[in-house]
C-alpha cells in the first residue's frame, strides 16, 4: 500500500515538474507567433500572454533554473521593455536580470555560458547590450522628467553590464562606467543627496576622469556644508590636472575673493612667479584677481605680460579688451550722464580712446576663437560704436547663427 501511495506521488511530481516545463514551452510558442504577426493588437495580447507563462515558469523552482527559461524570458522581456513597457514598467530590469543570467559560466564546461542550446553567445551578448542602451535612455529620459530616483536606478543597473561590452559597442555611444557616474551624480545633487554626490564625485576624480567640473561641483558641494578648506583642496587638485582649464581658474579666485583671501592667493601666485617668470598662465591668473578687485593697472601690466609671452591666449585676449570695454562703457555712461558740455567732451574722448585700446584684443580673441558669443557681443557693439555698421552688422549674423 505504502508503495503505491509512493508512485503515486512521484507520478504527482513528475506531472508537476511537467506543467511548469511547459509553461516555459508555451511562452517560446506564443513569442514565436508574436514575432510572426502583422497586427498591432493581436500582438500585445500574444506579449501579454507569453509573459503569463513565463512568469509562472520563473516563480516555480522546477523551472527557475532552466536555461530555457531564462532564455525566453529574456527574449520576452526586451521586447516588452522595447515595445508594451504599459504591461510591466519593470520590464528592462527583468530583461537585464535574464541576459546577465544566460551569460553566467557553466559549471561544467570550459568557455562556455548558461544558455539554451537554440540561442548562441552572440546573441545573448546582442541583447543585453541593447538592454544598456535601453536603460541608459530611461535613466536619460527620467532624468528630464524630473524622476531622479528612478534615473539613478537605471543608471546603477548598467554597471553590471558594463563588463560585457568588450568591443566598445556600448562605448561607442558614450556609454561608460565614468558618464554614468557623472549622469548619476547629477541626479543625486538634484536629490539634494550630498553623500551620494560626494561619493560619485570621488569615484570619477579617483578614476581621472577628463571633466575639470567634477572638481568644481565638489567644491561647491563642502562650500554648501561650510568646509571652505575642503573646497579650495579641490579646487586646487583640479587645478593640478587641469592647470589651463578657465572655469578651474575662475572659480577658485571667485571663491577666495568672496572669503576675502584674495591677498592670500595673490601672495601664492607670486611665490610661484619668482620660480617661474615666464609663466604666462600664472600672470594671468594674477591679472584676473586684480581685474575682478578692480586693480586696472595692475590687472592691465599682468595681461600684457602673459601675451608677452603667449600672444595667442584666447582668455588673455579677451580679458584685456574686455577690461578697455568695459572701462570705456562706464566713461561714456558718465559722459551722456553729464550737462556740462567741456565734462562730455573729455569723458568721451576717454571712451573713444578705451575702445580704441579694447578693439585689437577683441578682435584677436575672435581669430582664435570664432564662435565665442561674448567677444561676438563685444565687438557687434564695438564695431558699431565706432561707426563700422556692416562689420557690426556680420557679428550679429553670426551671434544669430549661434543660436
Amino acid at each position: 500500500m505504502r508503495k503505491g501511495i509512493l508512485i503515486i506521488v512521484m507520478l504527482a511530481m513528475t506531472n508537476l515538474v511537467f506543467a511548469q516545463s511547459q509553461n516555459v514551452t508555451s511562452s517560446a510558442i506564443l513569442l514565436k507567433q508574436y514575432n510572426s504577426e502583422k497586427d498591432k493588437s493581436i500582438k500585445g495580447l500574444k506579449i501579454a500572454e507569453a509573459k503569463e507563462y513565463i512568469d509562472k515558469a520563473y516563480e516555480n523552482q522546477s523551472t527557475f533554473n532552466d536555461p530555457k527559461m531564462w532564455m525566453y524570458r529574456a527574449k520576452i522581456y526586451k521586447m516588452i521593455s522595447f515595445y508594451h513597457a504599459s504591461l510591466d514598467s519593470n520590464a528592462i530590469f527583468k530583461a537585464t536580470e535574464s541576459h546577465l543570467k544566460c551569460m553566467q559560466p557553466h559549471p561544467k564546461k570550459k568557455n562556455k555560458i548558461i544558455i539554451y542550446k537554440k540561442w548562441s553567445k552572440e546573441d545573448v551578448l546582442e541583447g543585453l547590450l541593447q538592454c544598456g542602451n535601453k536603460l541608459f535612455n530611461l535613466g536619460v529620459g527620467s532624468y528630464q522628467e524630473n524622476n531622479h530616483s528612478r534615473a539613478l536606478v537605471y543608471y546603477n543597473t548598467i554597471f553590471d553590464i558594463i563588463p560585457y561590452d568588450i568591443e566598445d559597442q556600448l562605448k561607442r555611444g558614450n556609454i561608460t562606467k565614468e558618464t554614468i557616474l557623472y549622469n548619476s551624480f547629477f541626479a543625486s545633487s538634484k536629490l539634494k543627496d550630498n553623500i551620494k554626490s560626494k561619493e560619485l564625485l570621488q569615484e570619477l576624480i579617483d578614476m581621472n576622469f577628463n571633466q575639470p567640473a567634477i572638481y568644481i561641483h565638489m567644491s561647491n558641494i563642502y562650500i554648501g556644508e561650510g568646509d571652505t578648506d575642503k573646497a579650495i583642496e579641490y579646487l586646487s587638485l583640479g587645478r593640478d590636472m587641469f592647470e589651463n582649464d578657465e572655469g578651474l581658474i575662475n572659480t577658485e579666485i571667485n571663491l577666495y575673493i568672496q572669503l576675502g583671501r584674495t591677498s592670500e592667493l595673490i601672495v601664492k601666485l607670486n611665490e610661484a612667479l619668482e620660480i617661474d617668470p615666464e609663466n604666462d598662465l600664472l600672470l594671468f591668473n594674477r591679472g584676473t584677481i586684480y581685474d575682478q578687485e578692480g586693480d586696472f593697472l595692475n590687472a592691465e601690466k599682468d595681461y600684457k605680460a602673459s601675451l608677452e609671452i603667449n600672444p595667442e591666449a584666447f582668455g588673455t585676449n579677451y580679458n584685456l579688451g574686455a577690461l578697455f570695454f568695459n572701462l570705456a562703457i562706464e566713461q561714456n555712461n558718465k559722459a551722456n550722464a553729464t550737462s556740462n558740455n567741456s565734462i562730455y567732451k573729455n569723458l568721451k574722448s576717454k571712451a573713444e580712446g578705451l575702445f580704441g585700446q579694447a578693439l585689437p584684443y577683441l578682435e584677436k580673441a575672435y581669430e582664435i576663437d570664432p564662435k565665442d558669443k561674448n567677444t561676438l557681443l563685444s565687438l557687434k557693439q564695438l564695431y558699431y560704436m565706432n561707426g563700422d555698421y556692416k562689420k557690426s552688422e556680420e557679428m550679429k549674423k553670426q551671434i544669430a547663427s549661434l543660436q
